[in-house]
């Protein structure tokens, strides 16, 4: 297995019968390490609809913060902004088997922060490839918890992104136009992280 996979985030106010339908054909096209479900009001009723898919697929079924229906739905973890306090609540409710990531955007201090106190990554946003590296060849450098290129990448800064270090990538959002881009994307990415990495 190639040490960087798809982060894979579903699209918000997608409609829970017919995205399932796009998820699926998303995961049934290659391997995804997650799929994140946004916020909203039928969050839970998309994550019910997809937890056997995500169990078929081998995939993580991760909820944007909301503990009370990551347990409902029976996910494997929750997204978080950064923030300790929140941390420590999720945790404590969900206890320490479940997934919880924390989107830090471009802080080093608090990617350090939730880092130390358990985090099971750390999803870094707004990051632009630079010549002189990014915040992800800093962490990927110094310290073993995984990171996540949480903007989505096209091809080019995927490439660049996966050899900084990101164990983690978004493809682009345009996948989710419907079923057969959904599959065609993973192939492609995929493909893209294989020949980058091998």
């Amino acid at each position: 297995m190639p040490n960087c996979r798809l982060y894979l985030v579903a699209p918000e106010g997608i409609e829970p019968v017919e995205g399932s339908r796009i998820i699926a054909a998303a995961l049934e096209a290659g391997d995804a390490a997650s799929i994140l479900i946004p916020a909203g009001p039928r969050q839970l009723e998309l994550a019910k609809h997809l937890k056997p898919l995500s169990l078929a697929h081998d995939t993580a079924l991760l909820l944007a913060g909301d503990p009370g229906n990551c347990l409902k739905a029976g996910a494997d973890g929750i997204h978080l902004q950064a923030d300790p306090a929140s941390y420590a609540a999720a945790r404590a409710a969900m206890g320490v088997d479940k997934i919880i990531g924390i989107e830090c955007g471009t802080s080093r201090h608090l990617a350090m922060t939730l880092g130390e106190l358990g985090a099971d990554y750390i999803a870094f946003s707004g990051v632009a490839p630079a010549k002189n590296g990014t915040i992800l060849s800093w962490w990927s450098e110094l310290f073993e918890v995984p990171c996540v290129a949480f903007d989505p990448a096209n091809e080019d800064d995927a490439v660049v992104f996966m050899r900084e270090g990101a164990d983690f990538l978004r493809p682009p959002d345009t996948m989710w136009r419907d079923a057969e881009t959904a599959a065609l994307t993973v192939k492609s990415y995929n493909q893209l992280i294989l020949g980058t990495l091998k």
